[in-house]
């Protein structure tokens, strides 16, 4: 379950973020600072956005900023920012993105239940629908704990 790595401590709420940067930053925060990754992971996202376009922008108003194993991921992490007001992330046809799941993998094997969990979500349009209007991290909570 999606719960099983979605809590209060890794979940945040916001109206806007300056930019696809600081949104990014605000999501791999959480993996920094429980010790799934080192500081270097965000930077590797940041470098391989430039070089490639936002790669993790999956659909429309959803993102899943992650990068390699060997980037510093120490474990399997997850965590979640809502941005209200949503941020462009050069996306041309998904933006403006309101999820931001940062996510962490040992492996390309670890994760896989997890990212299955996430998949369902991202296919329900009313969840996700739902998630980008909630007030208080309970009702996220409730929202993902069907996943």
């Amino acid at each position: 379950m999606l719960t099983d790595w979605i809590n209060e401590s890794n979940i945040k709420l916001i109206n806007r973020a300056q930019n696809w940067h600081s949104a990014v930053e605000l999501a791999v925060q959480p993996l920094i600072d429980q010790g799934a990754v080192e500081s270097r992971y965000l930077q590797a996202i940041y470098a391989m956005h430039e070089q490639i376009g936002p790669y993790y922008v999956l659909g429309e108003g959803i993102a899943m900023p992650h990068a390699r194993p060997e980037e510093g991921v120490i474990n399997t992490a997850l965590s979640l920012v809502i941005v209200k007001d949503g941020v462009e992330f050069g996306s041309e046809d998904n933006d403006p993105v309101y999820i931001i799941f940062a996510l962490s993998a040992v492996d390309s094997n670890s994760h896989i239940e997890m990212i299955a969990s996430l998949s369902r979500f991202f296919c329900d349009d009313e969840a996700v629908k739902n998630l980008r209007s909630v007030s208080d991290k309970q009702q996220v909570l409730d929202i993902i704990r069907q996943f």
